[in-house]
């Protein structure tokens, strides 16, 4: 992780914000990469027909978490007296279909394989070496790693949040084989969250049009939170506390896509429907805290709040 804070004039709320795969400074910038795995484990003998592929083994993956893809690859544990019946294909969410493996290998057996699309040699020609698959057979790390038939950079870009379809096909009527394990791999696009903070005095009860932060003014204090991407920020989450010597105007905070627009009533608590206008935001004390679930690429937010000059 890097952190490049860029302070504003205003040295306050320099807190925490997380995100899937992110991590920043409320005063700066940072990105990060991570990669989820998603694990089906659920042994299966694979279906034999006449007509090839007219009753295929599926396997699925479920992907709760929002987010864009930057990298995926797949790894299977399958035993098969002869692997060159096999047809297996992957489906994302949004309906892409990628042909990781077809009725290659020969007369060898069994399949164990990290498809990664990094790699400059394809399956098509594993066809010299036996692999090891069983039920008790521990995966990962895989036998072997080899480029898929498709490439699986097809997904690069899409949300991952969703169902993934892995379809195992035995292409003839012989030769029984037997799913034991698939790891989907997926990697996140990074996302890049820039903050910047602003403060104006709205009132000092003194100057009239031209108002000083003195004591007893009322200031405006304004977080502008921005995705500069490329990826989705998921999970976004926030605290920190009111700057010092200053008091807090109950039932001031205000969020919008800017400081210039914030008109939505957010009101104290951290329950209730505002929590999610697509932002939250409440206070306890001195603690401010921000939430939201997803930020776009080229997407922000502002939250204004109001305090009191001691």
């Amino acid at each position: 992780m890097v952190i490049d804070m860029k302070r504003t004039t205003q040295r306050w709320l320099c807190a925490l914000f997380v995100a899937i795969g992110l991590c920043v400074g409320l005063c700066g910038q940072a990105v990060a990469q991570s990669t989820i795995n998603y694990t089906n484990t659920v042994d299966a003998p694979i279906p034999e027909a006449a007509t090839p592929c007219t009753n295929q083994l599926i396997r699925t993956f479920v992907v709760p978490e929002i987010y864009t893809i930057s990298d995926v690859n797949i790894g299977v544990v399958i035993g098969h007296a002869r692997r060159s019946n096999l047809i297996l294909t992957l489906v994302s969410p949004a309906g892409t279909s990628v042909t990781l493996f077809r009725n290659n290998g020969g007369v060898r057996t069994n399949l164990n394989v990290l498809f990664d699309s990094a790699q400059a040699t394809s399956v098509s020609s594993h066809n010299n070496l036996n692999d090891t698959a069983t039920a008790t057979t521990v995966a990962p790390p895989f036998q072997r790693t080899f480029g898929p038939i498709q490439s699986l950079n097809a997904f690069n870009g899409q949300n991952a949040n969703g169902t993934w379809t892995l379809s195992i096909c035995d292409s003839t009527s012989q030769n029984v084989g037997t799913f034991f394990h698939a790891t989907l791999s997926i990697t996140l696009l990074r996302a890049t969250l820039n903050v910047t903070k602003i403060s104006t005095a709205q009132a000092d009860f003194v100057s009239g049009a031209n108002p000083k932060s003195l004591p007893g003014a009322i200031v405006r204090y304004c977080i502008t939170i921005s995705n500069n991407g490329p990826g989705l920020a998921t999970t976004i989450a926030g605290t920190d506390l009111i700057p010092a010597n200053t008091t807090y105007i109950p039932g001031s905070l205000r969020s919008g896509t800017d400081c210039s627009a914030t008109d939505t009533t957010e009101d104290d608590d951290a329950v209730g429907t505002d929590e999610a206008d697509p932002m939250g935001a409440s206070v306890v004390g001195r603690v401010l805290s921000i939430t939201a679930p997803t930020m776009a690429n080229a997407a922000s937010f502002a939250l204004a709040f109001l305090v009191t000059l001691n």
